[in-house]
């Protein structure tokens, strides 16, 4: 997935759950946006050289990498929750899109070296990535609405 898909399918997750959960409010439309902004970390691999889809895309390296972010927001007294919380979520929801594509990866590694997709689409998708970015800025729309209402 491209950034945009990224930044579509999280919102889309987030937004989406915390709509159909009632959780409708401006502090979790913050935090969906946070968190989409956090889903495009994992691929700085692609721009330092490191290889692609490995260490970056595991759920092991996005729970430190949540909890560094957690003790920064805490240290600048926005607490711990909103920097892990978002991080997290933004982590995960990247991997999760990163397991509908085509290209295989371990999620799990260190633990497991097993390399896992679903094959849905190429991750150079340009309908896949338009349409999830699409679908997270409708579903972020939604959530807004409900929140102002």
């Amino acid at each position: 997935m491209n950034r945009e898909g990224h930044v579509g399918f999280t919102l889309t997750v987030l937004s989406s759950t915390f709509y159909a959960l009632n959780l409708a409010s401006w502090s979790y439309l913050w935090l969906a946006l946070l968190s989409a902004f956090f889903s495009t970390l994992p691929d700085l691999d692609l721009r330092v050289g490191a290889g692609h889809r490995r260490c970056t895309h595991s759920v092991f390296t996005a729970a430190l990498a949540a909890a560094a972010v957690g003790l920064l927001t805490q240290h600048l007294g926005l607490g711990f929750t909103l920097g892990f919380a978002s991080c997290m979520a933004g982590l995960l929801c990247h991997i999760a899109g990163d397991l509908l594509t085509h290209t295989s990866f371990p999620p799990l590694w260190p633990l497991s070296r097993r390399r896992v997709s679903l094959k849905l689409f190429r991750s150079d998708s340009k309908a896949a990535n338009a349409t999830l970015l699409a679908l997270g800025i409708l579903s972020s729309i939604l959530l807004a609405h409900k929140a102002a209402a």
